[in-house]
């Protein structure tokens, strides 16, 4: 739990309650592994007979449940939708989780691994011989705890694997959490002799606690599907869309804090970055004292900037403005991706107005012994004009960078980026959308016809 709320603070993860109540189980395994001490794994068993007797208890006896160690602590089944977060809520337990003997697999190349295992052992050993206690074994050995993504059972040939494997895992010991988008009940539904593997989804439900993480929403979808890299206004589901959109641009490649660029004499902290993905807060970025220097670097160093948090900027702000557009000047000559979460559209961005809502240009009532001398009236005329000019290249300033911003805000800058990944999504987004005009059209010819 304290690394999923530090991820919070560091805005690496939005806080999601649905997410949470994951973590809080994930948290209760976590503090039962830190006291649990694992018995020694006994040699692996044999069963013998012949080949074809085997294959025939294997097609029709159930999995045994007997002899389960006790004491061991009951793992986790993760389900829901696609998009909500349960790889990432797994992911946090297994880089925590208390013991080096894990493993964590997508489950489609853990079964293939598998099947590889047991294709190995009978070139090794006669038909006589039963491969699943002794893969289950070595699987053991390796890993006390295993860590499944996406737990789906689709054939015949894996279901009468699994239903056999699963039990001996849990009869050596070993805790399995895993994500699926299925319940344990759906898994396997219609399958060919699925009533044999029912057994293993009773052993799965009594091994694993069962919870579900379905927020209703996608974000991941949102992120492919959304047509625009700038979001407003800030809110908790534009900061899990830009989340996904940082995920999706980085391929999901590991996540690296802080990492230092050198130049000049100078150096600039990248807070989070991946794969050529720098993520900053707009504080980060353009509060703190930055040189076009330093945003010219960036830009040469990470095809994709996400920056989060971009507020309405007034007159007094026109120091962080200055510095946001000579951030945009600098990712758009390098032809990068910007990607925004801003508190208004970016054509409402730079008020040009004081943070009290006064214009550029307007006249303060003065008050105070003087304020009406010949040398105050100058004075205050004077610095009026100064601001007023000022406010006024700022301005014309931040329409040539919202101009910018359209630019790059489109598909075409997108598909022409350096982000591949970026760019393949806008190129099948365009492709949907071609197809989807050309089936209105068809649809029109035949309703004329």
């Amino acid at each position: 739990m304290a690394t999923y709320q530090r991820l919070v603070w560091q805005k690496r993860l939005i806080d999601d309650s649905f997410q949470r109540s994951i973590v809080s189980r994930l948290d209760r395994l976590y503090q039962e592994l830190l006291d649990y001490k694992p018995a020694e794994l006994s040699s692996a068993a044999k069963s013998s007979g012949s080949g074809y007797l085997w294959k025939i208890l294997e097609k029709i006896a159930p999995p045994r449940t007997q002899e389960m160690p006790t004491g061991v602590p009951r793992g986790l089944y993760i389900y829901g939708d696609v998009g909500t977060g349960k790889t990432t809520t797994m992911d946090l337990f297994y880089e925590s989780a208390p013991t080096h003997k894990k493993r964590r697999i997508h489950f489609h190349a853990f079964m293939l691994d598998v099947h590889a295992r047991i294709s190995s052992f009978r070139r090794t050993h006669s038909s006589t011989d039963d491969p699943v206690p002794t893969i289950a074994h070595e699987l053991a050995s390796d890993a006390r705890v295993l860590c499944f993504d996406e737990f789906q059972v689709t054939d015949i040939a894996d279901a009468m694997v699994l239903r056999r494997l699963v039990t001996e895992l849990f009869r050596n010991g070993v805790i399995i959490v895993t994500t699926s988008n299925r319940h344990p009940d759906e898994l396997y539904k219609n399958g060919i002799q699925r009533e044999s593997f029912l057994p293993c989804i009773g052993l799965l439900k009594e091994k694993c606690e069962v919870v579900s993480l379905d927020s209703g929403t996608d974000y991941r979808q949102l992120a492919r599907d959304s047509e625009s890299v700038y979001f407003s206004p800030i809110t908790a589901d534009t900061n899990k869309i830009l989340h996904a959109l940082f995920a999706l641009a980085s391929a999901n490649a590991p996540v690296v804090e802080n990492a230092v660029l050198r130049f000049l004499g100078r150096t600039l902290t990248v807070p989070l970055s991946a794969n050529g993905v720098a993520r900053f807060s707009f504080v980060q970025l353009c509060k703190d004292a930055h040189s076009a220097a330093d945003y010219i670097e960036l830009a040469k160093a990470y095809h994709t900037v996400v920056l989060t948090d971009v507020p309405v900027m007034h007159m007094v702000d026109r120091n962080e403005a200055r510095r946001f557009i000579t951030l945009v000047d600098a990712l758009y000559e390098a032809h990068a991706v910007l990607i925004m979460s801003c508190e208004a559209s970016i054509y409402n961005l730079f008020t040009g107005d004081h943070d009290d809502g006064s214009s550029l240009g307007a006249t303060h009532p003065s008050v105070g012994v003087g304020a009406s001398s010949p040398e105050f009236v100058q004075h205050e005329q004077e610095e009026q004009g100064a601001m007023s000019y000022a406010g006024e290249e700022e301005v014309f300033a931040f329409q040539r960078a919202v101009s910018r911003l359209v630019e790059m805000s489109s598909r075409n800058w997108i598909v022409d980026s350096h982000n591949r990944h970026l760019a393949k999504n806008a190129m099948m987004q365009q492709a949907r959308k071609a197809g989807a005009i050309a089936t209105s059209g068809s649809d029109r010819l035949h309703s004329a016809a």
